[in-house]
């Protein structure tokens, strides 16, 4: 989406109200839709964005909903990612720059996410500008398209590639767990096996609350309930990250 950058009147960083607008819609259909133990984040780059986004969406529960910027998320994950870009027609060349060479900020909106990552951001103006912002918008369009058909033997060679690159670990595809299928799973010297649920999107036009509700059903059915590991979920968004990062 397009929208205009600038500075708040009281001073300090970029703020895009286009984007706080539609990140405020977003998250609120996703706290009422999502079940209650769903999490959801926000990341941006700029502090005033985030400061802005807390003061509009201050109701919601902060056990659910956490904003901020990279710092923020150090070490935690969410079910959904939100990633405010900010950037927009009115910034100042230097500071859109910046955002683009901030790679700690993209891998942390990336691998922060579960589940789901949502962009909000100027579509035409990364894919011109390219980098990292043109590189998500690429994989992103490329998931939309592997659905179904060939291409699903095709991502599973990805999650047997990525996962397989792991230290000392073991990977079969195709086994079922406590009944029912996973499309993997992970074992390691001395640790519990690991089942792995491949999330390969949402059908086209889909209602992406009820996707992330199955998918959370589906992990918690491949968990023995007893000590055992979590299943863990891989967007297939993310796999196509992983070839980008290791190229």
């Amino acid at each position: 989406m397009a929208g205009r950058a600038a500075r708040p009147l009281f001073g300090g960083s970029w703020v895009n109200e286009n984007e706080i607008r539609k990140v405020h819609d977003s998250v609120r259909y996703l706290l009422e839709q999502l079940p209650p133990e769903a999490a959801v984040g926000v990341v941006t780059p700029f502090t005033a964005q985030a400061e802005t986004l807390r003061k509009r969406l201050r109701p919601y529960d902060e056990e659910r909903l956490r904003i901020g910027t990279v710092h923020t998320f150090q070490g935690g994950e969410r079910d959904v990612m939100v990633f405010s870009l900010v950037v927009g027609e009115g910034m100042h060349p230097g500071s859109v720059a910046w955002v683009g060479e901030q790679l700690n900020l993209w891998n942390v909106a990336i691998t922060r996410a579960r589940s789901h990552l949502i962009v909000v951001g100027d579509k035409k103006l990364w894919r011109k500008r390219g980098g990292v912002g043109a590189a998500l918008l690429e994989a992103a369009e490329r998931d939309g398209l592997a659905l179904g058909g060939e291409d699903e033997d095709v991502l599973l060679k990805r999650l047997y590639q990525t996962l397989s690159l792991a230290e000392e670990a073991t990977v079969t595809l195709g086994e079922t767990v406590n009944g029912y299928p996973a499309d993997a799973v992970i074992r390691a010297d001395g640790a519990t096996p690991q089942p792995v649920l491949l999330d390969r999107g949402m059908d086209e036009n889909g209602d992406a609350a009820r996707h992330l509700r199955l998918m959370l059903h589906r992990r918690n059915l491949l968990g023995d309930g007893d000590g055992g590991a979590e299943a863990a979920r891989w967007p297939a968004w993310r796999l196509y990250d992983t070839d980008e990062q290791r190229g």
